[in-house]
């Protein structure tokens, strides 16, 4: 095993975490702020109704945003699990090839979401670019591919299922 590759797999590693911190912390943030808007709204039906529609508006824009988040969140939990496993495997270069499909789920999932988690989505993709490179330079590639799509889809759709984002 490439030591170059263990290490980008590993950095990929702990942005999947931090992202997954990082999705966390905004959910808790939503939350709170669906709590204090509703919370609002009880204050305020009495006194200003035509308020209250705006408010329900709001309530369910980040409800959904919260849902979304919440299945990535899932998501991010399984994979990093599945993904230590390769590593501790020492099976880095499946690691590595599952890295690319990963980004391309996060991007589809994360529309709509705080900028500051697709700038990480955004890091894990250069990682992921970087990581094609150097399997291109020590590997072949078109091997690998074939030999691990495979092991790399049944990881991903089964972090999918527990996600709720089949």
């Amino acid at each position: 095993m490439s030591t170059p590759i263990r290490s980008r797999v590993l950095l990929s590693l702990a942005i999947m975490r931090e992202l997954h911190n990082k999705v966390n912390h905004y959910r808790a943030m939503i939350n709170r702020n669906i709590k204090q808007y509703t919370e609002y709204k009880e204050k305020i039906h009495k006194i200003t109704p035509e308020k209250i529609a705006d408010v329900d508006k709001e309530i369910e824009v980040l409800k959904v945003i919260d849902s979304r988040l919440n299945n990535v969140s899932m998501f991010l939990e399984s994979i990093i699990l599945r993904f230590e496993t390769l590593v501790l495997a020492g099976n880095s270069v499946v690691a590595a090839l599952a890295v690319k499909d990963i980004v391309k789920i996060l991007r589809q999932y994360m529309k709509g979401v705080p900028p500051v988690l697709v700038v990480l989505v955004d890091k894990l993709d250069e990682v992921s670019k970087s990581l094609m490179q150097e399997l291109k330079v020590n590997y072949d590639v078109k091997a690998i591919v074939s030999q691990s799509s495979s092991e790399v889809s049944k990881i991903i759709d089964e972090a999918k299922k527990v996600a709720g984002l089949t």
